[in-house]
């Protein structure tokens, strides 16, 4: 997946939960993170940095274009690819000529703002922590 595929799918998740919320139909940003396994975090600023205003309706009242609004986010969050199995792989190149087949790593919440998936497996530079070592040219030095 690449960078803006993993922005644009964020922000479709961003615009479904904050949808669901202003609906009143999860009263508060941790029920929707926990029912769609999404990080708490997340939804928890997603919804601090939005106006947070509620315009509730009631159940008898639903038209048919707030139950399809209503559908439509909630299949767009339960899309989530959390799991692994549903998750692209990742694609980077072996030393054996074939391609990466694990799955791309979920970024940390703190990063969500670069998308939710990276374009990487953890192995592959998806959200490996080791520092990068510079090689150090020893001709340069003189005795």
């Amino acid at each position: 997946m690449r960078p803006e595929q993993s922005r644009e799918f964020t922000q479709r998740l961003q615009k479904a939960a904050l949808t669901l919320l202003a609906l009143d139909i999860f009263r508060k940003p941790d029920d929707l993170a926990r029912r769609f396994g999404l990080p708490i975090p997340v939804v928890r600023y997603w919804w601090r940095e939005s106006e947070q205003q509620k315009k509730p309706i009631m159940q008898s009242d639903m038209t048919t274009k707030d139950v399809k609004i209503i559908r439509k986010a909630t299949q767009a969050l339960e899309g989530w690819e959390k799991i692994k199995r549903y998750r692209p792989e990742c694609g980077a190149k072996l030393n054996n000529g074939r391609r990466c087949k694990l799955s791309v790593a979920i970024r940390p919440p703190e990063g969500w703002e670069r998308g939710c998936l990276a374009d990487r497996c953890r192995m592959h530079g998806g959200l490996s922590r080791r520092v990068r070592k510079v090689k150090k040219d020893d001709s340069k030095i003189i005795d």
